[in-house]
């Protein structure tokens, strides 16, 4: 009987532990969502005119920045930012289907 509890609680403390660490590679992903690049700010003229205002080129993909400081609102401004990709799209002047949508939470400018 007494081993039995031994065997039980052996394999216990061994799943515990592998457990532990499945579960916290598991939570990676979420880590992930938060994305860090070198970019260039572009006007694309007046949004009410049908242009599509302040966006971010980064590897030569345009997005929409939600959140772009009026300090950093500058054409061809070369930025550092750490940036999350939205689900949402903007969509401007004839272009379908819209710009991606980023939210910056930290950005600076690039010497």
């Amino acid at each position: 009987m007494k081993s039995k509890k031994i065997k039980i609680l052996t394999t216990f403390l061994f799943l515990l532990p592998l457990c532990v660490v499945i579960l916290a590679a598991g939570c990676d992903d979420e880590l992930d969502t938060i994305k860090n690049a070198h970019g260039l700010v572009k006007y694309f003229g007046n949004p009410s005119v049908d242009g599509c205002g302040w966006m971010i080129e980064i590897d030569t993909v345009i997005f929409s920045p939600i959140n772009l400081d009026v300090d950093y609102q500058k054409d061809s401004l070369k930025i550092v930012l750490d940036y999350e990709i939205l689900t949402s799209t903007w969509n401007c002047g004839w272009r379908t289907p819209g710009y991606q949508q980023i939210e910056i939470s930290r950005i600076i400018t690039k010497n």
